[in-house]
């Protein structure tokens, strides 16, 4: 296997454009713009660019190997506050708004790299109306490293003041300095849609000479990212299912959705002295806060970028999932959104798809060697495809309107079906054929991401939690299109795998109880609960582990297949049919 892998990694190389000169005409991928008059900054593969409110090429303001972040223009348009790697750590800079030496504001060390919903530690919120004090959010609370509380710096340097608000998400200071408009939750790195559990984001003001608080918004979804203009504040809500620039009046009371994107959320909006700013789908848009007019801004991104070159690259680290062909003398790799055949022994590797821009992923080989499925998002959703194994296929496309994310398939014996399940919450079965998906069954909590085929092809036996939240098995008859549990919801079962000889199905369950003691104090542990069961699939079926006398046979003939006959099922007392193997208990599987 190190060998095989060697052969892939070795002839595996990435091209992206074969020019020196990097030239994007209306440029993506446009992050944390902030506007100021005549000035848009904002963020992109890293570094900070500025550019005309009107659009036109942008300009490079920052080079630093490291992540330059959060770009918030001062009210009077003189400096740029950000964070920056510069000195090793995430610290708070500023430079001249036209671009210059970064200083250095801060030096409490930061918690370093977080989980990407975890976002960052140094935040620049934005500045005090005199334009003298950076605001930023720091990750220095008792309450743990993902939290944040609210601070100020002066560009003039000095020791950080703390501003009395225990924690809290992003935020922005009123016109006159004396409140500060924030959400007490930060979930602004969690991509979850249309979220409304116990991370849902409101909005509150925090008087800073009363030290009262009032929360404002009282939506069950996310408010957040606030901007505060003269008597209004600007955020983003979802409450109308996608991400919108909404404004809060502080006077009336009054709530008002201002845009009406629904293709792409509105994502940091910021701005100043009348104008926002915002990212919608990686391009950028502003907004007139008087007139409540938006445009999109045109960036034009040119500038000499490396990485763009074409370059080999070692990508061990980058593969996704393995298959094994049904011989054994070929395997397929997903890595780096294509799909590769690489042979067991010598041969050469082929990449299947080659499509720049398109992830494929999740490749399976059919039992009989014909071809090949996997996933790819070429329409934009991830669909089902299928490639013959011969030179110069085309592959054809199987499934159509999907939505969400879906989890590895399994190919039927007879490689006339596929069984996957998705984010849409159900477990499929699909003819390859005739593109006909039958729906076998939606989960009652957990998803359902454990499924196998019967050698026969009739059945598919798979896992579904029960309303105690435990496991269950249960199997599906392709021919009736019958449901049936077959293990109670006693024990935490999982896993199952029909036997090559249509006997029995192996599975996990959690059904020891190996009773310790804390060392330390008078509490009860149970551990190394799991084991593999077999669940005889008919009262005949034979015994497990039946006392055999070793004997040396005559061997006269070549061993013959043995044919599987149509499988069946006796559903009474089967519960009573279930045996451990005669294994150690050892931990988790």
């Amino acid at each position: 296997m190190k060998q095989l892998i060697r052969s892939f990694l070795i002839i595996c190389s990435l091209a992206f454009l074969s020019i020196s000169a990097w030239a994007n005409e209306d440029a993506r991928m446009l992050r944390y713009p902030d506007i100021n008059g005549n000035q848009i900054v904002f963020v992109y593969a890293g570094d900070i660019w500025t550019v005309d409110a009107k659009g036109g090429d942008a300009r490079k303001l920052t080079s630093h190997k490291g992540i330059e972040l959060f770009p918030k223009i001062s009210p009077d348009g003189k400096w740029i506050a950000f964070s920056a790697e510069y000195s090793g750590s995430r610290q708070v800079y500023i430079m001249p708004s036209e671009g210059g030496e970064p200083t250095q504001l801060t030096y409490y060390n930061d918690v370093g790299e977080m989980p990407p919903r975890g976002g960052y530690d140094y935040i620049v919120l934005g500045w005090t109306p005199d334009s003298e004090n950076v605001l930023f959010r720091g990750n220095r609370t008792p309450y743990g490293e993902r939290m944040g509380k609210y601070f100020t710096i002066s560009i003039n340097g000095g020791m950080e003041e703390e501003l009395p608000v225990p924690h809290g998400g992003f935020a922005d200071l009123s016109p006159d300095g004396k409140k500060l408009v924030f959400t007490y939750v930060d979930r602004e790195f969690r991509t979850w849609k249309r979220y409304k559990g116990g991370r849902a984001s409101n909005l509150w003001i925090y008087d800073l000479e009363k030290h009262t608080s009032e929360q404002i918004t009282h939506f069950k979804g996310t408010d957040h990212i606030p901007t505060w203009y003269g008597d209004k504040i600007y955020f983003a809500s979802d409450e109308n299912l996608w991400l919108n620039v909404h404004s809060y009046d502080v006077n009336t009371n009054e709530k008002k959705k201002l845009t009406n994107h629904e293709e792409f959320d509105v994502m940091w909006p910021s701005g100043s002295n009348g104008q926002l700013v915002y990212e919608v789908g990686g391009y950028l848009y502003k907004l007139n806060l008087e007139t409540e007019q938006e445009e999109r801004v045109k960036v034009n991104i040119n500038y000499d970028y490396a990485n763009t070159l074409p370059y080999h690259k070692n990508v061990k680290e980058n593969i996704h999932s393995m298959a094994i062909s049904p011989s054994g003398n070929r395997v397929l790799f997903d890595a780096r959104g294509d799909i590769f055949s690489v042979p067991a022994g010598e041969g050469t590797t082929h990449n299947l798809t080659n499509t720049q821009g398109v992830r494929a992923l999740y490749p399976k080989w059919s039992p009989d060697g014909k071809h090949i499925a996997y996933y790819s998002d070429e329409t934009g959703e991830y669909e089902v495809y299928l490639l013959e194994n011969k030179e110069n296929a085309q592959p054809k496309q199987i499934t159509k309107n999907s939505q969400g994310w879906k989890y590895p398939a399994k190919w039927s014996p007879d490689s006339k079906m596929l069984v996957f399940f998705d984010r849409s919450m159900r477990l499929q079965l699909l003819d390859v054929e005739s593109g006909k998906i039958s729906v076998i069954d939606t989960p009652t909590s957990h998803e359902l991401r454990d499924y196998d085929f019967s050698p026969d092809s009739r059945w598919v036996a798979y896992s579904k939690s029960s309303s105690n939240g435990l496991g269950a098995i249960w199997v599906y008859n392709v021919e009736t299109n019958e449901t049936k549990q077959l293990t109670n919801d006693t024990f935490g079962d999982r896993n199952p795998v029909f036997s090559k000889c249509g006997n029995y199905i192996f599975f996990l369950s959690n059904r020891d109880f190996n009773l310790e003691f804390s060392s330390y104090e008078f509490n009860y542990l149970y551990n190394n609960a799991t084991r593999i069961y077999a669940l005889s699939l008919r009262n005949d079926s034979p015994r497990l582990f039946e006392p055999e006398e070793t004997v040396e046979k005559v061997n006269d003939e070549e061993e013959k297949d043995t044919k599987v006959e149509n499988i069946t099922i006796d559903f009474d007392d089967v519960n009573q049919r279930i045996v451990a193997f005669p294994l150690s208990s050892g931990g988790y599987w």
